[in-house]
């Protein structure tokens, strides 16, 4: 049942967010100058809990504090309310504090195996990074840690064996960035976590989510015909092509009005592993392998050969493929990305073999031609020259997100449209940048090449 109530809470989630009121404080927090701007926007956000009102904001958080802290970011961003009423569990041996027993039905925090939680015990930075992947995974987005993301940092081997993975994951998606100290950046994993960086992480945390909600579960349909499940399908084996432009709907099942798992773009390849005999919409249904699991798509949607004639802008502004015209190395560039369009999206993947994320697609991309890069979107939009969006030239980067910060990147590859790694469901294709979500998001362009 629990699951069952953040898949619905999930649905909520926008209305809640619409309809609240940004809460405003009294400037009576003590914080440091640099978390000035992520306290306005956690206040404008409406993330921050009243009883934080008031508190020193540089002193150490304690596990009490963190739980509402976590309470009351996790419902904001998935509409859950938990009923405690119907639950079993009401709390640890040394405490009944709402938030500290709904962020333990969450899955967000454990105590300790002599049942007792410590409240009032300080928050070592490498417990929060363990707190933050589990806040991901209650909220049904799994994460994935890059590889080497640790590298950079003097002090990651004194990083304990069971925060190792979570401290790979908070680096990966730029939750936590290390502070840097002469010539090397820790991560003092053994050190306390202060109540500003424990906001500033939940903060970009929260952002995440949103995202993620607003791409893979707000627009899911969840329908489901009986009726056409009683379906004979004959195992084939071979690859083709979606020969629709723009984009197709992939499906848990062969019946139109079956889940959405995805979508794949006009000439992606597909592996296809078997059809379906003519269902009762008349149609057939070829069974394929998409990001590892089994789905369906429409048999007239797919086609033996790729169409090499195809040119971007000419669709849909949703994952129409082809090629970039022109010459010149931003041409050849924007083309060698487009020739990933249908490749799987991985987080923290950067590679054919793996999949890729968004920067990950730009960092593959730009260090084959030569090209120094960072690893992740907000480190990518330091680099190379401001660009505006009127003055985008094919190869330009563009940069998608919230106030000064990027979770998002693509390439410019003429015609208003951009090439990037979208989403799980989705994977590498195109897009508008007139489309309503790229166009509230979009932050600037950027001129690499």
């Amino acid at each position: 049942m629990q699951k069952v109530r953040k898949l619905l809470g999930l649905l909520l989630c926008a209305a809640m967010l619409m309809s609240m009121s940004a809460v405003c404080f009294a400037a009576n927090n003590k914080y440091s100058s640099w978390f000035k701007t992520n306290y306005d926007e956690i206040n404008q956000l409406g993330l921050m809990p009243a009883s934080f009102n008031g508190l020193d904001l540089t002193k150490d958080i304690t596990r009490g504090e963190m739980c509402e802290l976590a309470v009351y970011a996790f419902e904001k961003a998935t509409g859950n309310d938990i009923d405690l009423s119907n639950e079993s569990f009401t709390g640890f041996t040394d405490t009944n504090d709402e938030n500290i027993v709904k962020a333990h039905l969450y899955g967000i925090v454990n105590g300790y195996e002599d049942g007792s939680f410590r409240p009032n015990q300080l928050l070592t930075r490498q417990e929060f990074f363990k707190l933050i992947e589990n806040f991901c995974t209650a909220a049904a987005f799994s994460p994935t840690a890059a590889d080497g993301a640790l590298n950079g940092f003097a002090d990651a081997n004194k990083i304990s064996s069971w925060a190792k993975e979570s401290a790979q994951i908070c680096v990966s998606y730029s939750y936590v960035q290390g502070t840097k100290l002469g010539s090397g950046t820790y991560l003092n994993p053994k050190g306390n976590t202060s109540r500003q960086e424990a906001m500033t992480m939940f903060l970009r945390c929260y952002k995440t989510i949103q995202w993620f909600y607003d791409e893979n579960v707000k627009s899911a349909t969840v329908v489901v015909d009986q009726i056409n499940l009683n379906v004979t399908v004959t195992s084939i084996s071979k690859t083709m092509y979606v020969c629709q432009t723009g984009y197709i709907n992939v499906r848990d099942s062969w019946t139109t009005g079956s889940t959405k798992v995805g979508e794949l773009s006009y000439n992606a390849a597909v592996t296809v592993t078997g059809i379906t005999t003519t269902t009762s919409d008349g149609h057939q249904w070829y069974r394929i392998k998409y990001n590892g699991i089994t789905a369906y798509v429409r048999a007239d949607l797919l086609a033996d050969k790729k169409d090499s004639t195809v040119t971007p802008g000419g669709g849909s502004g949703s994952g129409s493929g082809g090629t970039v015209s022109g010459s010149g190395t931003a041409s050849e560039i924007a083309n060698f990305a487009m020739s990933f369009i249908g490749y799987s999206y991985v987080w923290g993947g950067k590679s054919p073999s793996t999949g890729f994320d968004c920067s990950g697609l730009m960092y593959y991309v730009l260090t084959n031609y030569g090209y120094k890069m960072n690893r992740v979107a907000n480190d990518q939009m330091s680099q190379g020259t401001y660009v505006s969006r009127s003055d985008l030239q094919v190869g330009d980067l563009v940069f998608f997100g919230y106030g000064n910060y990027a979770n998002h990147v693509g390439m410019y590859i003429g015609g208003g449209n951009f090439v990037h790694a979208s989403t799980p469901s989705t994977g590498v294709r195109v897009n508008s940048l007139d489309e309503s979500y790229y166009k509230t998001r979009f932050l600037c362009g950027r001129r690499i090449i």
